[in-house]
């Protein structure tokens, strides 16, 4: 493959927050880009296909498009979604469903598309959350399944290495989308002002913008970051020191 060559980058969650905005970083290379989601908004120029991550015969099907050349370049399981709530209020399919999501979702992608990423020598980028890395009240669910991404992904880059296969892991604090928004309203409202205030506990200017973790994402899937693997990188604002 020559610097020119169009890479073949996945990224699921691509309908809106962090996985819209690194579909459009992504696109603005050059890259040949497939949006994964349930929702069909993605960026103009990035090719929407359907797709519950929670479901392996979903994912297999929307890999099998996506890697209709022959390759996978960089994977980048973005999607998720976060419950928060009292421990005695959380059912039984809140949990499963978080946990559908946020980590068989990740799980399910690479089975799927580690024979293409092998054929292109690509890499594998993950998004975890500051509430995988640092107690998180309320929040049990989420924090069970974002930390088990985070060692997913180190256990992961220590079986692919001997391979040349990169896999890496984000972990953002507090960013700026409809769904933290949702979550801010839901704690000020249901639970205490404490909590709330917490999610907005990082350096001065507020919440991290979704392309600023895009930017991280591309970086993490460039040649600039080759010998980078296994990382957990804490995009936080200082919310997990």
């Amino acid at each position: 493959m020559t610097d020119s060559t169009p890479r073949v980058v996945v990224i699921t969650g691509a309908a809106s927050g962090i996985g819209y905005a690194t579909a459009e970083l992504f696109r603005d290379l050059g890259d040949t880009v497939f949006g994964l989601d349930i929702n069909p908004t993605v960026p103009d120029g990035v090719t929407y296909v359907e797709c519950n991550v929670g479901s392996k015969a979903a994912v297999d099907a929307a890999i099998e498009v996506c890697a209709a050349g022959g390759r996978i370049d960089v994977l980048a399981n973005v999607a998720g979604i976060v419950q928060f709530g009292r421990i005695e209020t959380v059912t039984e399919d809140e949990w499963d469903r978080v946990h559908a999501v946020d980590l068989k979702g990740p799980f399910f992608l690479i089975q799927a598309a580690l024979p293409h990423i092998r054929a292109a020598k690509g890499n594998i980028v993950n998004v975890s959350s500051v509430a995988g890395n640092a107690p998180q009240p309320y929040a049990t669910a989420y924090a069970a399944a974002k930390g088990g991404l985070t060692q997913f992904t180190k256990a992961l880059a220590l079986e692919l290495s001997p391979e040349g296969i990169r896999v890496n892991v984000i972990c953002p604090g507090t960013v700026d989308t409809p769904i933290v928004e949702q979550v801010f309203h839901k704690l000020t409202d249901d639970l205490n002002t404490r909590v709330a205030d917490r999610l907005m506990m990082m350096l001065p200017g507020g919440a991290i913008k979704p392309s600023e973790i895009g930017e991280t994402i591309v970086w993490l899937a460039s040649p600039a970051a080759r010998m980078i693997t296994g990382a957990v990188i804490a995009h936080d604002g200082g919310m997990s020191g």
